[in-house]
Protein backbone atom coordinates (compact mmCIF):
# COMPACT_ATOMS: atom_id res chain seq x y z
CA UNK A 1 0.00 0.00 0.00
CA UNK A 2 2.83 2.28 0.50
CA UNK A 3 4.25 2.05 -2.56
CA UNK A 4 1.18 2.54 -4.38
CA UNK A 5 0.84 5.70 -2.14
CA UNK A 6 4.00 7.26 -4.08
CA UNK A 7 3.39 6.54 -7.86
CA UNK A 8 -0.11 8.20 -7.38
CA UNK A 9 -1.99 10.37 -5.55
CA UNK A 10 -6.41 10.66 -4.75
CA UNK A 11 -8.04 13.81 -6.86
CA UNK A 12 -11.33 16.27 -5.52
CA UNK A 13 -13.32 12.85 -6.94
CA UNK A 14 -11.47 10.60 -4.77
CA UNK A 15 -10.33 8.77 -7.79
CA UNK A 16 -6.68 7.38 -7.44
CA UNK A 17 -4.31 9.12 -10.72
CA UNK A 18 -0.92 7.46 -11.10
CA UNK A 19 2.09 10.25 -11.67
CA UNK A 20 2.82 9.18 -14.86
CA UNK A 21 -1.10 9.52 -15.91
CA UNK A 22 -1.36 12.78 -15.01
CA UNK A 23 2.14 14.40 -16.55
CA UNK A 24 3.72 14.94 -13.34
CA UNK A 25 6.87 13.41 -14.32
CA UNK A 26 7.56 14.79 -17.68
CA UNK A 27 11.88 16.06 -16.64
CA UNK A 28 12.78 13.54 -19.54
CA UNK A 29 9.95 14.67 -22.36
CA UNK A 30 11.70 18.13 -21.70
CA UNK A 31 15.25 17.27 -22.09
CA UNK A 32 14.81 15.63 -25.47
CA UNK A 33 12.88 18.79 -26.74
CA UNK A 34 15.56 21.38 -25.49
CA UNK A 35 18.10 18.59 -27.31
CA UNK A 36 16.20 19.28 -30.39
CA UNK A 37 15.73 22.86 -30.28
CA UNK A 38 19.03 24.43 -29.03
CA UNK A 39 20.59 23.51 -31.87
CA UNK A 40 18.31 24.66 -34.20
CA UNK A 41 17.89 28.06 -32.12
CA UNK A 42 22.54 28.23 -32.03
CA UNK A 43 22.00 28.05 -36.34
CA UNK A 44 19.38 30.77 -36.85
CA UNK A 45 21.76 33.03 -34.38
CA UNK A 46 25.08 32.14 -36.34
CA UNK A 47 22.98 32.65 -39.66
CA UNK A 48 22.36 36.21 -37.80
CA UNK A 49 25.52 36.97 -37.13
CA UNK A 50 27.18 35.78 -40.52
CA UNK A 51 24.37 37.70 -42.24
CA UNK A 52 25.02 40.61 -40.39
CA UNK A 53 28.87 40.52 -40.95
CA UNK A 54 28.79 40.22 -45.06
CA UNK A 55 25.98 43.03 -44.84
CA UNK A 56 28.59 45.42 -42.56
CA UNK A 57 31.54 44.20 -45.13
CA UNK A 58 29.52 44.81 -48.15
CA UNK A 59 28.41 48.21 -46.32
CA UNK A 60 32.22 49.13 -45.52
CA UNK A 61 33.39 48.60 -49.72
CA UNK A 62 30.11 50.64 -50.70
CA UNK A 63 32.04 53.37 -48.27
CA UNK A 64 35.00 52.94 -50.15
CA UNK A 65 33.20 52.72 -53.95
CA UNK A 66 32.16 56.40 -52.27
CA UNK A 67 35.21 57.61 -51.92
CA UNK A 68 36.84 56.47 -54.97
CA UNK A 69 34.04 58.12 -56.67
CA UNK A 70 34.71 61.17 -54.83
CA UNK A 71 38.00 61.52 -55.88
CA UNK A 72 37.53 60.36 -59.72
CA UNK A 73 35.03 63.41 -60.20
CA UNK A 74 37.68 66.03 -58.95
CA UNK A 75 40.25 64.37 -60.33
CA UNK A 76 41.59 65.23 -63.98
CA UNK A 77 42.33 62.85 -66.67
CA UNK A 78 41.27 59.48 -65.09
CA UNK A 79 40.74 56.28 -67.44
CA UNK A 80 38.71 53.21 -67.54
CA UNK A 81 40.39 50.79 -65.70
CA UNK A 82 39.31 47.29 -64.53
CA UNK A 83 40.95 45.00 -62.08
CA UNK A 84 43.63 47.26 -60.18
CA UNK A 85 44.79 46.69 -56.84
CA UNK A 86 45.50 48.81 -53.96
CA UNK A 87 49.17 49.17 -55.26
CA UNK A 88 48.51 50.14 -58.79
CA UNK A 89 49.53 53.15 -60.24
CA UNK A 90 48.70 55.29 -63.33
CA UNK A 91 46.31 57.83 -64.15
CA UNK A 92 44.07 56.76 -61.11
CA UNK A 93 46.49 56.38 -58.15
CA UNK A 94 44.81 58.85 -56.31
CA UNK A 95 41.21 56.63 -56.83
CA UNK A 96 42.83 53.75 -55.62
CA UNK A 97 44.77 55.10 -53.07
CA UNK A 98 41.20 56.95 -51.95
CA UNK A 99 39.56 53.46 -52.02
CA UNK A 100 42.45 51.72 -50.10
CA UNK A 101 42.08 54.29 -47.57
CA UNK A 102 38.95 53.64 -46.87
CA UNK A 103 39.07 49.71 -46.28
CA UNK A 104 39.22 48.73 -42.70
CA UNK A 105 37.72 46.29 -40.36
CA UNK A 106 39.96 42.90 -41.20
CA UNK A 107 39.52 43.40 -45.03
CA UNK A 108 42.88 42.30 -46.58
CA UNK A 109 43.56 44.73 -49.16
CA UNK A 110 45.27 42.50 -51.62
CA UNK A 111 41.79 40.37 -52.18
CA UNK A 112 40.10 44.09 -53.06
CA UNK A 113 39.34 44.77 -57.02
CA UNK A 114 38.77 48.12 -57.89
CA UNK A 115 36.81 49.06 -61.47
CA UNK A 116 36.53 52.49 -62.57
CA UNK A 117 34.33 53.08 -65.45
CA UNK A 118 33.87 56.58 -66.97
CA UNK A 119 31.11 57.59 -69.30
CA UNK A 120 31.38 60.59 -71.62
CA UNK A 121 28.29 62.14 -71.97
CA UNK A 122 29.38 63.84 -75.50
CA UNK A 123 31.62 61.72 -76.80
CA UNK A 124 34.96 64.25 -76.44
CA UNK A 125 38.23 62.63 -75.66
CA UNK A 126 38.34 64.55 -72.43
CA UNK A 127 35.89 64.48 -69.03
CA UNK A 128 33.53 67.38 -69.12
CA UNK A 129 30.92 68.42 -66.43
CA UNK A 130 27.77 65.77 -66.42
CA UNK A 131 29.77 62.84 -67.26
CA UNK A 132 29.52 59.74 -64.81
CA UNK A 133 32.31 58.22 -62.99
CA UNK A 134 31.61 55.35 -61.89
CA UNK A 135 34.03 52.88 -59.01
CA UNK A 136 33.35 49.22 -58.58
CA UNK A 137 34.94 47.53 -55.53
CA UNK A 138 35.15 43.49 -55.27
CA UNK A 139 36.00 41.79 -52.51
CA UNK A 140 36.84 38.45 -54.14
CA UNK A 141 36.63 35.03 -51.96
CA UNK A 142 34.51 36.26 -49.30
CA UNK A 143 32.93 32.66 -48.73
CA UNK A 144 36.25 31.09 -48.47
CA UNK A 145 38.29 33.73 -46.30
CA UNK A 146 36.03 35.70 -44.39
CA UNK A 147 33.20 33.51 -43.42
CA UNK A 148 32.81 32.24 -39.85
CA UNK A 149 30.06 29.34 -40.54
CA UNK A 150 30.64 27.56 -43.63
CA UNK A 151 27.26 26.13 -44.31
CA UNK A 152 24.96 29.40 -44.25
CA UNK A 153 24.30 29.88 -47.54
CA UNK A 154 26.17 33.46 -48.79
CA UNK A 155 27.58 35.02 -52.39
CA UNK A 156 31.21 34.02 -53.18
CA UNK A 157 32.06 37.86 -53.95
CA UNK A 158 30.70 40.81 -52.59
CA UNK A 159 30.67 44.52 -54.40
CA UNK A 160 30.06 48.06 -53.37
CA UNK A 161 29.54 50.31 -56.32
CA UNK A 162 29.17 54.01 -56.14
CA UNK A 163 28.87 56.43 -59.22
CA UNK A 164 28.71 59.50 -59.73
CA UNK A 165 28.82 63.01 -62.31
CA UNK A 166 31.88 64.42 -62.65
CA UNK A 167 32.66 68.16 -61.57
Amino acid sequence: MLARKLDSHIDEDNVMISKRASGLNSTGQALVEMAIIIPLLMLLVMGIFEFGRAMYIKNTLTQAARAGARTAVVTPNIIDATGATCGSSGNNTKIYQSVCDSLYSGINKSDVSIDVTITDLDGSTTLNSGDTAEVKVNLNDFRSKYRIVPFIPLPDSLTGTTAMRYE
